[in-house]
Order: structure tokens, then sequence, then C-alpha cells
């Protein structure tokens, strides 16, 4: 799997790419079950870390809302 960046440094968009490529090789590849296991527990991390930039994403948006308000 190379040597990954921890989740936490990623942006929404680099987070998603790579979420996608796990998805992708889940789907498609015959990994064994440690490989599997690996990339779901990344692809894990990395939901998170997209679900943490879009929740910070609208509160930004809400603030500034009701500052605008």
């Amino acid at each position: 799997m190379g040597k990954s960046r921890e989740p936490e440094s990623l942006d929404f968009e680099a987070s998603l790419t790579e979420l996608e490529s796990i998805v992708s090789k889940l789907e498609n590849s015959q990994l064994s079950l440690q490989e599997s296991l690996q990339l779901y527990k990344r692809g894990e991390l990395l939901s998170q870390r997209c679900n943490q930039l879009l929740d910070e994403a609208e509160s930004q948006i809400d603030e500034q809302s009701s500052s605008d308000e």
C-alpha cells in the first residue's frame, strides 16, 4: 500500500480521492484478507476525515449566514 500520510493532514479532495481509490481496489481486486482489512481501516479513517471537514465547512457557512443577518 506504500507510505501514506495521516488522514488528519489531508485536505478534503486528497482524502476523497484516496477513499475512492480504496473502494475501487476493494471492489475489483483479489486481495488477501489482511490487505482488505488494512484498506478498510484506512478507508474508515479517510471517511471520518471527510465528514470532519464537511462538518467544519457547514459550521463556517452557518456562522457566516448568522453574521450576515
